[in-house]
């Protein structure tokens, strides 16, 4: 149970809490670029970490990879990673849903044994929102919801993704019936009022946080350095993308962009993430880079662990985000605060964090068109503006997004409940 602190004039405010994470499809430990593991499970490890440093108490639940037992495993000081065995083994995303109900009595089960008692329930993705629902019901505590994607979202924005009927029921219904939802872009908070009819007190905005001891700008020597390192030549120029590899990344735009870059342009496309499960997209794309002419110049690099993605970053000369759909966009935040510009689709936290018309603030180029030529011309121009960006202008934009401030900022929406 929380600590309370007694204020002046005998008001009680919550200062400690207990707050139980919920990540039912995907590990907060997953390995980001792998299917179903991303910036949400960076948004998990930040997030929850910087509160186990505040002193509160982070449980973060997830299923375990195999039936069997229960699992518990300190991560951070205050923070914990539990599996409880729902006696269901290994199942895909897709086969969660009829099973939430047993998911969130096996928690409970554990809790029980555990003698864990929460202050507040926060569900990442819907399928955790429908877990969360159940246990919300069962302990009489809040319950807050973030989507992190919404399968309205990507369907309109990427039909390919085709998000099926039951998801977006499902998170109609979570949006009413939750006590608040937490959103990390304006643009994603938005949609969430309109898709849903809210009133504006139902959404909170809270934006994502950045590691900034890891993901900082080094020094023109040791960014040459970091490029030998990684295999590529000193003068060739690296146009960079990171994450998952799926439909509504839009890498085909990033293709055919590459393949109208000048002729005496010497660079490499490098892809970063993907795993077995990507494999037959992977080849779609490598065939489709051979037709544009891109033999030789496009790389996919498979998973990179997200403790070694400063290094890419930092050996890049770009990084491309050409997203249909994003509800944060964490790689362009990254990217920028390793001192390398961005070239992105209107997409998530970019329409806030990248300023146009003013070059003495330059840290990328935000395209609001799927327009081959137009991304083509802009990549061209960040990949020979051959002026690091500046430090204090990094320091600005990159100042609201810290996980301790995400901390402080979760905290004080959840005494407002």
């Amino acid at each position: 149970m929380p600590n309370i602190t007694v204020l002046q004039g005998g008001c009680e405010k919550v200062t400690k809490m207990r707050i139980a994470f919920l990540s039912i499809h995907s590990s907060p430990l997953g390995r980001a670029g792998e299917k179903d593991t991303g910036g949400m499970s960076t948004f998990l490890r930040g997030l929850s970490s910087a509160l186990g440093e505040a002193g509160h108490k982070v449980d973060l639940f997830t299923r375990p990879d195999s039936a069997g037992k229960d699992l518990v495993r300190e991560i951070k000081a205050g923070v914990r990673l539990v599996c409880p065995d729902d006696g269901l083994g290994p199942l895909s995303k897709q086969e969660l849903y009829p099973h939430y109900r047993t998911i969130a009595e096996s928690i409970d089960r554990f809790c029980r044994g555990d003698n864990s008692r929460y202050d507040l329930i926060f569900s990442h993705y819907w399928l955790s929102g429908c877990v969360g629902q159940v246990l919300k019901k069962n302990w009489n505590v809040p319950h807050m919801l973030m989507f992190h994607t919404l399968g309205r979202a990507k369907n309109e924005a990427c039909p390919e993704e085709n998000e099926p009927l039951l998801r977006l029921e499902a998170e109609k219904e979570l949006a009413r019936s939750c006590d608040l939802i937490i959103t990390a872009a304006r643009q994603e908070k938005e949609k969430i009022l309109t898709y849903f009819d809210l009133p504006l007190e139902k959404v909170a905005l809270i934006p994502c946080g950045i590691n900034r001891e890891i993901f900082k700008a080094l020094g023109i020597h040791q960014r040459l350095r970091a490029k030998e390192q990684l295999g590529w030549e000193k003068k060739t120029k690296i146009i960079l993308s990171v994450g998952r590899i799926e439909p509504v990344k839009g890498l085909d735009l990033l293709l055919k962009a590459a393949s109208l870059l000048p002729a005496e342009e010497s660079f490499q496309v490098v892809i970063a993430g993907g795993d077995k499960s990507s494999s037959i997209q992977v080849e779609s794309y490598k065939k489709t880079a051979a037709r544009l002419g891109l033999e030789g110049k496009v790389y996919f690099t498979g998973i990179v662990e997200h403790e070694k993605l400063p290094f890419y970053y930092n050996a890049a000369d770009v990084t491309v985000l050409t997203s249909h759909y994003e509800s944060f966009g964490l790689v362009a935040l990254e990217s920028i605060a390793c001192g390398t510009p961005v070239v992105a689709s209107p997409v998530g936290i970019i329409p806030e964090l990248i300023a146009t018309g003013n070059n003495d603030d330059f840290i990328g180029y935000m395209v609001e068109n799927r327009n081959p030529p137009t991304w083509a011309e802009k990549i061209s121009r960040a990949l020979n503006s051959n002026k690091p960006l500046d430090q204090s202008v990094l320091d600005t934009r990159l100042a609201p997004y810290s996980w301790k401030q995400a901390a402080s900022e979760l905290i004080t929406v959840i005494n407002s409940l």
